[in-house]
């Protein structure tokens, strides 16, 4: 059984950072929130979480084993949906039904998602927080609790992305947990790197038991 968990833990962990993704196994619920009338999304100046507006984003993905392939997630806001007192946008990905929500603002990124009757509510980035800080999201995934502990790694780098240099990027570990019965194993291990006005420019996971590399993915182009 915590196999099968640990599957559905990474594929949660290696989409949390994309406005949605289409291999996501959650699925909406018809009462996810309150529709209201659509409205545009303004970004941070910079933003590091830019919000989407029907782009296109491709993704070039590298297994542990050296497999490569092409990840491609077209993003649209639907429309905005009130959740928690808060207007988050709906976001959905071109070959996927399923809808992700965002809310994006003085530099702080959650997402919310669901799997079936679990609410998964993740602060993605904080950008405007001091390297060193770090922040806990607690929820229920599967019916399993989980614990997500996300850290500022590291800011104002630069990281060098299939031949474009982006300046001040920041970094964001992940290091995730969960608890079944008494024994909580380490179900997703992760670094994020985000770029200013462009978003999420490299993907690292890790395996939670070994610490190998068991995918890479990088941002390669954004079009319309």
């Amino acid at each position: 059984m915590f196999n099968t968990s640990k599957t559905v833990f990474f594929a949660l962990a290696a989409c949390i950072a994309f406005a949605s993704c289409k291999k996501d196994p959650v699925t909406e619920p018809a009462t996810a929130g309150t529709a209201i009338a659509p409205s545009p999304v303004v970004a941070d100046t910079p933003s590091y979480f830019v919000a989407p507006n029907g782009e296109t984003y491709t993704y070039v993905d590298t297994t542990g084993k050296g497999i490569v392939s092409t990840s491609i997630s077209s993003k649209q806001n639907v429309g905005d949906t009130t959740i928690d007192e808060k207007t988050f946008a709906k976001v959905t990905g071109d070959g996927s039904h399923i809808s992700n929500y965002q809310h994006s603002a003085d530099g702080v990124t959650t997402m919310v998602t669901y799997n079936g009757a679990d609410k998964i509510t993740t602060t993605v980035l904080k950008a405007n927080e001091p390297v060193g800080t770090e922040w806990t999201d607690n929820f229920t995934n599967a019916g399993i609790p989980t614990s997500y502990k996300w850290q500022i790694a590291e800011k104002g780098i630069s990281r060098n992305v299939m031949g474009v240099t982006y300046a001040n990027v920041i970094k964001v570990h992940l290091l995730g947990t969960a608890t079944i019965g008494t024994k909580t194993t380490t179900v997703a291990n992760a670094d994020y790197f985000y770029a200013p006005n462009v978003g999420l420019v490299e993907n690292i996971s890790y395996n939670p038991a070994s610490g190998a590399t068991e995918l890479h993915r990088v941002f390669q182009k954004k079009s319309k």
